[in-house]
C-alpha cells in the first residue's frame, strides 16, 4: 500500500538531509518550502480528498 507520503510525493528525510537543508541560505530555504506548501495546496484541494475529509470533519458533535 502507498503511505500518504509517497501519494504527495514527500520523501523520508535522514537525519543528514535535515541538516543540509538547515545550512542553505535562508532565501533557498523559503523557495523549497513555498514549493512543498504549494504541493500540499494541490494535494489538499484534490476533490475526492475534500470531500472525504468535509464527510469526517463535518456533523454535529454528539457527546454520550
Amino acid at each position: 500500500m502507498i503511505s500518504q507520503e509517497e501519494k504527495i510525493g514527500i520523501a523520508q528525510l535522514t537525519l543528514e538531509d535535515r541538516r543540509s537543508f538547515l545550512k542553505l541560505p535562508m532565501e533557498k530555504r523559503r523557495q523549497r518550502l513555498a514549493e512543498q506548501a504549494d504541493q500540499l495546496v494541490e494535494h489538499y484541494n484534490q476533490e475526492p480528498s475534500s470531500e472525504e475529509r468535509a464527510e469526517w470533519q463535518g456533523g454535529d458533535i454528539v457527546e454520550h
